[in-house]
């Protein structure tokens, strides 16, 4: 497995939305001081979420070929 898929599915695992208000709960009991809202965690979280699906989930693009030359149909 490549390491760009490994690092998205643990992103994934961690950054579940569900996770969000778990993550403010430990901060608190941390007595972190955390001064952003709730909901910014929130789409923070289902942000980092997504990326870390378009990493696991991307297929495999080469750089050299996004630009040749050509027809590529």
């Amino acid at each position: 497995m490549m390491w760009r898929r490994r690092i998205g599915i643990a992103m994934m695992v961690f950054f579940l939305p569900v996770n969000a208000p778990l993550f403010i709960l430990a901060t608190e009991a941390l007595e972190w001081n955390v001064t952003q809202p709730d909901w910014f965690v929130g789409l923070s979280f289902l942000g980092l979420f997504c990326i870390g699906g378009i990493l696991a989930f991307m297929p495999r693009v080469s750089i050299f070929r996004l630009f040749q030359a050509g027809d590529q149909s």
